[in-house]
């Protein structure tokens, strides 16, 4: 059990939890709810990426997606819903600002201002534990293994997509360099001289018309 202090508030009790299946971190903060912390998986990070550049992502509660989850925290008796992404580098700078949502009627409304404040300072000190620690590279690992099927998918599409753009690409380059080829030809023919009883050129002088 790990304990953090958030502004002025009480002590809170943590339990932490690494899901290595899909590459997230899961922390049960007692008395309040769980948060689930890993990489957007739209933007998830590729091998040589820089840390810093990093989308990070936090879904209020646990299961799979989707808006409202379970276990999903509560804060002054509001309970949050759905996920946030943020860049790493603005944890670290330490101007992170979240604002999750709520539900009100079934329609997602944004968390009061105080509240949200709360879920950042939460989420930051959970977040900042999660990076520090010596397994979340290989966590990061996880992720990616997670995302891999998702991803060759996608890039399998783009793929594709590019090689039938290439080939239309292609049968233009082949018709253009046809049209240029038989325009060098008529260039080279050179010019064409009027045959024998043609009518004469409209701009050519009285004198020469009459000859």
């Amino acid at each position: 059990m790990l304990t953090f202090t958030v502004g002025s508030g009480p002590a809170l009790e943590v339990a932490e939890y690494a899901d290595f299946d899909t590459g997230q971190a899961v922390y049960r903060v007692t008395g309040i709810g769980t948060f689930t912390l890993g990489w957007d998986p739209d933007h998830h990070p590729e091998a040589d990426q820089d840390p810093m550049e990093e989308i990070l992502q936090v879904a209020y509660g646990t299961g799979p997606l989707g808006f409202q989850k379970d276990e999903a925290p509560v804060l002054f008796g509001t309970a949050l819903a759905g996920t946030e992404s943020f860049t790493r580098a603005s944890l670290d700078a330490g101007y992170l600002r979240l604002r999750p949502y709520r539900l009100i009627i079934s329609a997602p409304v944004r968390v009061p201002k105080g509240t949200a404040r709360k879920a950042t300072a939460i989420v930051s000190a959970l977040a900042s534990h999660w990076l520090a620690q010596p397994w979340t590279p290989e966590l990061r690992r996880a992720h990616e293994h997670h995302c891999a099927p998702r991803s060759l998918n996608r890039y399998g599409g783009l793929i594709a997509q590019h090689e039938e753009r290439m080939r239309r690409l292609g049968e233009d380059h082949a018709y253009y360099i046809q049209r240029a080829d038989r325009a060098t030809a008529i260039l080279q023919a050179g010019p064409v001289p009027a045959p024998t009883g043609a009518p004469p050129h409209p701009f050519a002088s009285a004198e020469t018309a009459g000859r």
